[in-house]
């Protein structure tokens, strides 16, 4: 570290301790380091709001100043995300490495105790949840004594860590949430674990009492809205709630318009806090846009999801995916955008379709993924030679992706990049590299969000060759 910044974070921790200086700073500072960084900046938020750009140094350190620290969490940002607690008066430095992300990260300085507890409460989950898919197996009565045992155990620890470091009742209420809230999580799943979703006479066998956990549920906790616990089992038990609607209706499918609507209208019966209502309501819609391959039905979401949020900028965000979305349904003409082959010659979309297609993308990002997309792609060929397979690569940099496709011998002329990345990706909505379209001999879009790993991908491959 160099003697500067050394002598600051000395200065600052020094500072820290004085009773005085936390009554008179109502600000504080985060610092540290990034080990094999992603890019050069991090991005601190809070309640989804961007607080700053936080910029890395030529050593991939950084210090940074708030002025005002409203006590509770705050999320930063570098790639993936985390979650630190601050208080006013802390000076929090953040270690990390890109490669293991949650497993490296550590804290130090003042309020680095609170931090580094709820860092080893999150891998701790982790975990935890990797160890349950026996336990789901269990009666229902042993299955619950068990998960109460694990809850007393995480709760005797945050009693420990309270005893000797005496955090205010604001942190106190987070890390309690993280335990309850991860309690009922599993509480929710059991039954569809257990049973499977769609034995609904199993389910209903239940005790009425299996569900009384649901009277804890707080919908509308300000201090937790951006808490990733709290937000996710929110999520999925709007989900179950959901289903419970339909379930003499139809098989459980989260995906449907039916389920969508039902939980849309579930979330704004039960939030009333507009931030955690808004931001839950999003993400349900652009889940359901993301993947939705019917007109009509998108059209009714978005309608629905109109009537509800009354966040301006999540309804111009969707607005412009959902449009974009209803040009890429099915039956429709695949946009004719620009590629550049591996000559870097600029061809249009629909001048590379000569046969039924199967698209494919990849970023050089996702090492794995690229390796394993090509490598399904090129088994699917030889099974289903009617079919042409073209990648196409996301990023930016064409040497690094020439760089790839000659060094892991990928055929050159079934390999492309977009002219415009950002463009493509905004019009052909790609949110994830897992997005597969298939297109048919005349350009026209056949199925617009599937999946080369998906267990009935192959089905679909068959059905279209058999119309």
């Amino acid at each position: 570290m160099n003697k500067t910044l050394l002598v600051l974070l000395t200065f600052l921790l020094l500072y820290s301790c004085s009773d005085s200086a936390i009554e008179k700073d109502k600000g504080g500072w985060i610092g540290g380091e990034i080990v094999n960084p992603v890019s050069n900046y991090i991005i601190l938020t809070k309640n989804e709001k961007a607080i700053d750009t936080i910029h890395l140094d030529s050593k991939n350190r950084f210090l940074f100043r708030l002025d005002t620290i409203e006590k509770g969490i705050y999320n930063f940002i570098h790639n993936e995300y985390q979650i630190i607690y601050l208080e006013p008066g802390d000076s929090l430095m953040i270690y990390l490495n890109t490669i293991e992300f949650d497993e490296s990260l550590a804290f130090s300085g003042k309020g680095a105790e609170r931090n580094n507890f709820l860092i080893e409460m999150f891998l701790y989950n982790e975990i935890e949840n990797q160890k349950m898919p026996p336990l789901y197996q269990l009666q229902p009565e042993i299955f619950i004594s068990k998960l109460d045992s694990m809850r007393q155990e995480r709760l005797k620890s945050l009693d420990n860590f309270s005893k000797k470091y005496k955090p205010c009742s604001s942190f106190s209420e987070v890390a309690q949430a993280n335990i309850n809230y991860d309690y009922y999580a599993k509480r929710e799943l059991y039954p569809y674990a257990h049973f499977g979703r769609n034995n609904k006479e199993n389910i209903n066998s239940l005790s009425d009492k299996y569900y009384d956990f649901r009277s804890e549920i707080n919908y509308n906790n300000k201090n937790l809205q951006s808490y990733y616990t709290y937000y996710r089992f929110l999520l999925s038990h709007f989900d179950n709630l959901a289903f419970e609607l339909y379930k003499d209706q139809a098989e459980y499918n989260n995906e449907s318009y039916l389920h969508v609507s039902n939980k849309q209208k579930l979330i704004n019966k039960f939030v009333t806090l507009d931030p955690l209502k808004n931001s839950l309501i999003r993400t349900t819609t652009r889940l359901f846009v993301l993947n939705c391959r019917n007109a009509d039905e998108e059209e009714q979401v978005m309608k629905l999801f109109n009537s509800i949020s009354t966040d301006d900028a999540h309804k111009i965000e969707l607005k412009k995916l959902s449009e974009a979305s209803l040009k890429i349904m099915p039956g429709k003409k695949l946009p004719n955008l620009s590629l550049l082959n591996y000559d870097n010659q600029v061809n249009g979309f629909l001048s590379v379709i000569k046969r039924p297609t199967v698209i494919y993308f990849w970023s050089d990002k996702s090492i794995n993924h690229y390796r394993n997309v090509h490598s399904k792609a090129e088994e699917l060929k030889q099974k289903y030679p009617e079919f042409d397979f073209i990648a196409i690569n996301t990023n930016e940099d064409q040497e690094a992706w020439k760089r790839i496709v000659q060094r892991s011998n990928y055929n050159k002329n079934n390999e492309f990049r977009f002219q415009n990345p950002s463009s493509a990706m905004d019009q052909l909505v790609i949110n994830t590299i897992n997005k597969v379209m298939i297109i048919d001999i005349n350009g026209v879009i056949l199925d617009n969000n599937t999946n080369l790993f998906s267990v009935t991908f192959e089905e679909e491959l068959l059905g279209i060759l058999n119309q």
